[in-house]
């Protein structure tokens, strides 16, 4: 990236023997000019008109020769164009006073010709031209001529090559149409040459506004196709021409005004760097095969296997489909390596196999069975009406001695699965005594919550990831604001410091040294990348949020199923759980465990109150009125179960 710099700025002043000597003055240095106007009378003793103005500019031309005037505006730029730099050389001023003189001079003298070549003069014969009170051949619209500059290398290896371009600007001549007396078609064509020059000037007063991020560069084709010239990339030099007469002095001063803008605005040259793709494709070619020699060389030095490099074809990408599937089949122990390209394709051809039999896998449950899509409402609907799938999504019903049925398959029922010698709980003599709810509920996540248990497991692994990158996130949002704090101390140290120097600009505008200027955009930038990582931030903590009511929901659920099969286990009494059996009417989890308990406890109740109040009458009766107890007991077990049955089938 190249260094901006401002835009140079020339006045040229045309010579005349009428010259305003009293109002027009020129600095020592020969870059400034000063403009003095005596102050109206007819105002009155009360007068506050402006009646000076100075103007610094990069130089004033007066009564120079073409020669002087193409040395000190035009050389540079050409010069840094056959460097690769883009070039713009304008004309700007009033109808009359040199501007097409000085870009194309006259083709009578040598000596007369302007900054455009002879080859100009093709060009010159398509533009219009009419005659007014100013000028006899006033030029009725702008010329810009593009020359186009393209340097190659001579060593034919190098592919780099430049190009530039260098724009020709010759302004419509600015008029006051009171002045130039113009009538009918030349009166509408001035009117549209003030327009785009008023345009012009709004552009370049954007430009130099360093708070405008918007530049109206389509308020007219003229800004459009200077776009590029206008604070873009390239050498900028305006020549502005005046006239040195009393009469012309207001237009004079307009002109200069466009001028002192003119230097606020800031381009940044680059060169402009191009690759030969001819050329860069030869060159890789030639590289190619050099490095396969050299690849042969090493390998027969190195006693290796004959190894092409080329790109593979059909037939050698089936042989190594061939000798994966032998591979995975266990006939082939192992593959011979030759090249990284075949290693590649010997990755490729595994990821061919695992499709192939992934889709094999399921085209065979699609034959055996009928699969239906989790977010397809419809089907899911129809299918718990016809009483396949309870509400939560379970299947139903008993497995077909297949290990495949409408219903919640046992482990050791399913195809492929061995049965696991070690017995849990409920496959061994149901203990006197219940386990401890802690080593119960190791056995409950290894057999029946398995499936909650993974949940609830892969859930928590993807919470902690999360948590992790916005932790992550978090630092880097602390280090950049911490860098943005630095930035700022920096940046505010260097504005007391210009404040002290009083380094300030006519018209309130400040000028800001390169240091300060890097530190303005560092600042823009970091404040940009604090921006996106804070949302990132917010996204994650979004991500967290619905993660942990995830967790919290498969926490709750596989807490809720370990009850259930602990009470069902080893708190319901054993003549009620013959009732809770796999095959019965009644599924896991409809009794509830205290009301099962309760049976019991209000039958054992009863029992106690018998002791109080039978056995101090009658101790040998004690035998008799337990074993009446347990008869009853079991009657209303019995009934309990009936009605329970009745209820399911209702």
């Amino acid at each position: 990236m190249g260094t901006r710099k401002k835009v140079h700025a020339f006045v040229r002043v045309k010579p005349t023997d009428d010259f305003a000597h009293e109002m027009i003055k020129y600095g020592d240095d020969n870059k400034s000019i000063d403009i003095h106007l005596k102050k109206d009378t007819r105002r009155g003793i009360v007068n506050n008109q402006q009646t000076d103005w100075s103007f610094k500019l990069d130089g004033v031309l007066h009564d120079a020769s073409q020669d002087l005037v193409y040395e000190t505006v035009a050389k540079d730029v050409v010069s840094q164009a056959l460097d690769g730099y883009n070039g713009t050389i304008m004309c700007y001023g009033q109808t009359g006073a040199g501007k097409t003189y000085t870009m194309t001079g006259t083709t009578e003298n040598y000596k007369h010709r302007g900054i455009l070549p002879r080859a100009l003069q093709q060009g010159e014969t398509n533009r219009i031209i009419a005659s007014h009170t100013m000028n006899k051949n006033s030029s009725r619209s702008h010329c810009i001529f593009t020359i186009y500059v393209e340097a190659h290398s001579r060593t034919l290896s190098d592919e780099k090559y430049i190009t530039s371009k260098i724009n020709l600007v010759d302004l419509a001549g600015s008029e006051r149409l009171g002045k130039s007396g113009s009538e009918g078609r030349v009166l509408k064509e001035a009117t549209y040459i003030n327009k785009s020059l008023s345009f012009l000037e709004q552009a370049i007063i954007a430009l130099g506004d360093q708070k405008r991020d918007h530049i109206p560069f389509r308020q007219c084709k003229l800004t459009h196709a200077l776009k590029d010239s206008l604070g873009g990339n390239c050498n900028m030099v305006l020549v502005t021409n005046i006239y040195g007469e009393a009469a012309q002095l207001e237009e004079t001063l307009s002109s200069l005004r466009f001028a002192s803008r003119m230097t606020l605005v800031t381009t940044e040259p680059a060169i402009n760097e191009k690759y030969d793709a001819e050329r860069m494709i030869k060159n890789l070619e030639k590289e190619l095969a050099l490095l396969k020699q050299e690849l042969a060389i090493h390998n027969s030095l190195a006693s290796r296997p004959f190894a092409t490099y080329d790109t593979m074809d059909e037939i050698q990408m089936a042989e190594i489909n061939s000798q994966v599937r032998r591979f995975l089949e266990g006939t082939l122990s192992e593959i011979d390596i030759i090249s990284v390209r075949q290693i590649k394709e010997v990755f490729n051809q595994f990821r061919v196999v695992l499709s192939q039999q992934e889709q094999e896998v399921e085209s065979t449950l699609r034959r055996k069975y009928t699969l239906i899509d989790k977010n397809d409402l419809a089907a899911i609907s129809a299918v718990q009406k016809a009483g396949l799938v309870d509400v939560d999504g379970h299947l139903v019903g008993e497995p077909d001695g297949q290990g495949f049925g409408l219903g919640i398959v046992p482990f050791s029922t399913k195809p492929g699965k061995k049965a696991k010698s070690k017995k849990t709980f409920k496959e061994q003599t149901r203990p006197s005594t219940p386990p401890s709810k802690p080593v119960a509920f190791e056995d409950f996540k290894n057999e029946r919550g398995s499936e909650i248990n993974r949940i609830f497991k892969e859930n928590k692994s993807i919470l902690n990831e999360r948590r992790r990158r916005a932790s992550e996130t978090t630092q880097r949002i602390n280090a950049i604001k911490q860098e943005i704090d630095t930035t700022k101390e920096a940046l505010n140290f260097q504005k007391s410091l210009r404040e002290k120097q009083g380094k300030y600009e006519t018209k309130g505008l400040m000028i800001i040294d390169e240091e300060e200027f890097l530190l303005i955009l560092k600042l823009k930038d970091l404040k940009k990348q604090y921006r996106s990582e804070y949302q990132n931030l917010r996204d994650l903590r979004a991500e967290i949020q619905y993660c942990q009511g995830l967790v919290d929901q498969c926490r709750h659920r596989l807490l809720m199923e370990f009850d259930i099969w602990y009470n069902e286990s080893f708190v319901i009494p054993e003549d009620v759980q013959a009732g809770l059996k796999q095959g019965s009417s009644i599924r896991p989890g409809m009794v509830p465990a205290s009301r099962v308990v309760s049976l019991g406890e209000d039958d054992q109740d009863k029992y106690n109150q018998l002791q109080q109040t039978v056995l101090p009458e009658g101790p040998d009766s004690a035998s008799f009125y337990n074993a009446k107890v347990k008869t009853e007991q079991k009657h209303n077990n019995l009934k309990t179960l009936i009605g329970f049955q009745q209820a399911h089938k209702k």
